[in-house]
């Protein structure tokens, strides 16, 4: 009896201490202290929420390093196809510019194919070397007019001819001649429609007029009022390389002879026609004893090297000399010559 007492001792104060708890459920009490059913289940939903969330972004963030590897290796493989098209170009470029200077040393006889001597007028001409398709022009520099000595004239009739029949603006036309003019004397007078410094300064360019000869003929394009169209269609008959003081016709282009005698472009045309016409009617030999020099301009293109390559080089072609041909310089990516509209459409008919 007294042990049954001391062992229900403490149920009988933990009910007298409930029953003084007014409200109080023993079984709402147990229950309280453990997580129901649902509580779990909702716990295992969230946490598993939790990890799906970290694998997507895992996943995404792998995707992006991927992507990342992907593009770089991609960069790197076309950077280094480019590198080798260009190193594969300038070796074709290379061996066009000896064969034309071993062209131009050679002496054709009587008997020699017409096709085989090339005549610097600068006609393009199909060259293949080791399966690349080559277009290779060649000039006689001396056929060029000097952008140093040529009048206001022969330039308002480069710059009308480059123009074309669509664009010309003959005001256009005669500032431009004689900003060019204004660029290369030494003093400060302005002509009619010129430009000198005061006109640069009022234009926001850095420079003024160059108040010297022309170094370049790409220094033609800092001439105040130049387009790169106009530049394009112009530069191909200018040179500052002619130290003989005049042009020579036998090559020369269409506009060359159109600006230096005054004529109209269907006129040079026709003579450039029967220019290079046989000697005779019944003979395919053409009039080639002397092909002038002795500077001659070689521009090489390919059209199938990553889109498109050029290259321009000016030969020094001295018989007898210390060696057979000089390469003066060479450039590399320059533009594609833009075509003349006017020159094509008297070509045409």
């Amino acid at each position: 009896m007294g042990a049954d007492g001391a062992a229900q001792g403490p149920g009988r104060r933990l009910a007298a201490v409930l029953r003084h708890r007014p409200g109080t459920d023993i079984g709402a009490q147990v229950h309280a202290r453990a997580p129901s059913r649902r509580a779990r289940r909702r716990a295992r939903v969230h946490q598993r929420g939790i990890a799906l969330v970290l694998v997507l972004w895992i996943i995404a963030l792998l995707t992006i390093m991927a992507l990342g590897l992907t593009t770089t290796q991609r960069t790197e493989t076309a950077l280094t196809r480019n590198q080798i098209d260009a190193a594969r170009f300038r070796a074709h470029a290379q061996s066009a510019l000896a064969l034309t200077a071993l062209n131009l040393l050679s002496t054709p006889m009587e008997a020699t194919d017409p096709g085989a001597v090339w005549l610097p007028n600068g006609a393009p001409r199909a060259l293949s070397i080791d399966g690349v398709e080559l277009t290779v022009t060649l000039s006689n520099e001396a056929s060029r007019i000097d952008l140093n000595a040529a009048t206001q004239d022969q330039l308002a009739t480069l710059i009308e001819l480059a123009q074309g029949e669509q664009g010309f603006d003959a005001s256009r036309r005669d500032a431009l001649a004689d900003a060019i003019v204004d660029w290369r004397d030494e003093d400060n007078l302005t002509q009619l429609n010129g430009a000198e410094d005061d006109d640069y300064d009022a234009a926001g360019l850095p420079y003024g007029a160059g108040d010297g000869p022309f170094n370049s003929v790409e220094e033609l394009r800092q001439v105040l009022g130049m387009t790169r169209e106009l530049y394009q269609r112009m530069a191909q008959h200018l040179t500052v390389h002619n130290a003989t003081g005049r042009v020579e016709e036998r090559f020369a282009a269409p506009e060359v002879l159109a600006a230096i005698q005054g004529i109209a472009l269907e006129d040079a045309v026709d003579m450039v026609t029967r220019r290079d016409q046989p000697l005779f009617e019944d003979s395919q030999q053409t009039q080639f004893g002397d092909r002038g020099g002795p500077l001659y301009r070689v521009r090489v293109s390919s059209a199938n090297a990553g889109g498109g390559r050029h290259m321009e080089a000016l030969l020094l072609i001295e018989r007898g000399g210390p060696s057979s041909y000089e390469v003066l310089w060479r450039r590399f990516g320059l533009l594609a010559p833009a075509s003349d509209p006017t020159a094509a459409a008297a070509a045409g008919r």
